[in-house]
């Protein structure tokens, strides 16, 4: 059975990806801590969705 967290995280994934193609930062300080940050959103998610 596939929970709404898991269908939220891939939709997440799948936003922030095509956001940083498009819209790159202009540091990479900035690039790589909004990549952190959405990473354990992204892993918060998929956690929940699978727990028993």
């Amino acid at each position: 059975m596939i929970r709404g967290n898991f269908i939220g995280a891939a939709i997440v994934a799948i936003i922030y990806t095509v956001y940083i193609l498009w819209n790159p930062l202009p540091t990479k300080w900035q690039m790589a801590s909004l990549l952190v940050v959405l990473n354990a959103l992204t892993i918060v998610l998929l956690a929940f969705a699978f727990k028993l």
